[in-house]
């Protein structure tokens, strides 16, 4: 009986002990079988026009874990052909993922980055899949390798800039003029504002003169002069000061200048007992030339004070400025605005109101402006599938109130997605938000200007997170702008 007894336990332990290895090696049943890599194409042609389209994919068959009920790690790599795979394009996969699929900015982006191949040649690779059994015994399973053709392009720049006498701040490379990407376009860019009779081309790196764009075999055309040691340096000439919208596309080197209707004036000031009668710029929309704001806490040492606005930084008689239809008119909205000069009237009319928190924003193409006192809202909250709670608006990720009442912080990890704020998480989707200036923008890592929405997100601008990671994030209310920075 006692014989018995211990056969029994014996079973029991056995099988307890073969439960546990189960359950370390993952408890994974594959299908005995070759390991075999397969590829949707071997002859890839990376276009520069479509840099999300699909480039490849790499897909492969389990292999055989050979009974041992343990998972199995794959290993894909890639290489340029007759070096062994060093240096490889390499990744791992667990949890029975057994696809790779590559765009064709990210691959045409490793390629040249990883397997050191040179932007917009032709390469012969080498693709193989490594399957390595969890359990620390079993053999290292290989696929065959696969032979590749593949054709790179030259990156086009994400950023480009307009430099010259005939623009604003002439021949400064650290200081041209940012264009603004135009988003569904790849390598389009959009700029509009005020040019003077004189020269202008492109720059692609702040402070840098190359690569830049000069002009081409006509006024339609760029020409691509990527180093100084190519002599050719002309740039495009404009005839006659105004209003200007400049469109360029780099993949097939047009050009399109055209003068436009536009605002009377480039760049306004407030002046007044606010600031000790000293010039503050206003802000200029960067959808809208017609359009200017100044946000501000306005402080004096009397309860109220008087301001008006300069289209020069300057008192000379000859300056115009711009004031009120009504002498000390205070707040309101879409209040009259008119044009005074020392030269022309004694009139010299201001706006008069108490000190605090003000958005102002005038409309030149209307001549009315709102003054409108500002009361922050208490809290910001992300909204998005980049963020941690999704497109939940009821479990909205919130922000961390900053230095300011106006100023809100985060720091934590983004998905690829959308992302946009919303200032009371309003179960309707109506209420007020902050949103991108530009549809599917890509946060920049610098300080950029946001549109608010007070009744629902109009229009429904969304910032576009390509790259997932950890990211720091600093919003003002006041000042309506807003910093996304990946770590």
């Amino acid at each position: 009986m006692k014989r018995l007894y211990y056969i029994i336990n014996l079973i029991l332990i056995s099988s307890l002990f073969c439960q546990s290895c189960k359950d370390d090696f993952g408890n994974v049943i594959y299908p005995d079988g070759p390991l075999e890599l397969r590829v949707s194409t071997s002859d890839i042609v990376l276009n520069v026009a479509t840099p999300e389209q699909e480039a490849v994919v790499f897909d492969w068959t389990s292999g055989s874990n050979f009974g041992t009920n343990a998972a199995i790690k794959y290993t894909l790599e890639i290489g340029e052909k007759g070096k062994d795979f060093k240096p490889s394009i390499s990744s791992t996969f667990e949890k029975g993922l057994r696809s790779q699929r590559y765009v064709t900015k990210d691959f045409n982006q490793l390629l040249i980055e990883k397997l050191g191949i040179t932007a917009g040649s032709g390469a012969q690779l080498e693709a193989r899949v490594t399957a390595e059994i969890q359990d620390g015994q079993s053999a290292t399973q290989l696929s065959q390798v696969l032979s590749l053709k593949v054709k790179t392009y030259r990156p086009i720049t994400e950023t480009l800039y307009m430099l010259g006498s005939a623009t604003s701040n002439g021949w400064d490379a650290h200081k041209a003029s940012k264009m603004n990407q135009i988003q569904g376009t790849p390598g389009a860019f959009i700029w509009q504002g005020v040019l003077s009779p004189g020269e202008f081309k492109f720059i692609s790196t702040l402070g840098n003169f190359t690569p830049s764009y000069l002009k081409g075999t006509s006024n339609e055309k760029l020409y691509y002069r990527e180093s100084e040691s190519d002599p050719y340096d002309v740039p495009f000439t404009v005839a006659k000061s105004g209003l200007y919208q400049v469109k360029v596309n780099l993949i097939d080197l047009s050009i399109a200048i055209t003068e436009i209707e536009g605002a009377m004036y480039d760049a306004l000031w407030f002046v007044g007992g606010f600031t000790g009668w000293s010039f503050q710029p206003m802000a200029k929309d960067p959808n809208d030339p017609f359009i200017f704001t100044y946000h501000a806490v306005l402080n004096s040492s009397n309860n109220a004070d008087e301001f008006k606005i300069a289209t020069k930084p300057d008192f000379d008689p000859s300056v115009v400025f711009l004031r009120p239809e009504t002498d000390q008119q205070g707040v309101g909205t879409d209040l009259p605005v008119v044009k005074w000069s020392e030269s022309e009237n004694k009139s010299d009319y201001k706006w008069r109101i108490n000190k605090g928190t003000y958005k102002i924003r005038l409309d030149l193409r209307t001549n009315k402006i709102t003054i409108a006192p500002f009361t922050p809202f208490p809290a910001i909250y992300l909204v998005g599938d980049a963020t941690p709670n999704g497109w939940d608006i009821a479990a909205a990720t919130p922000m961390v109130k900053g230095d300011t009442p106006h100023r809100f912080t985060w720091s934590g990890t983004l998905k690829t997605g959308e992302l946009k704020f919303s200032c009371d998480k309003q179960s309707d989707w109506n209420g007020a938000w902050f949103l991108a200036s530009q549809n599917g923008k890509t946060p920049s890592g610098q300080t950029e200007q946001m549109i608010f929405s007070k009744s629902g997100s109009n229009p429904d601008n969304k910032w576009k997170v390509t790259t997932a990671g950890t990211y720091s994030i600093t919003l003002d209310q006041l000042q309506e702008t807003v910093t996304i920075v990946k770590q």
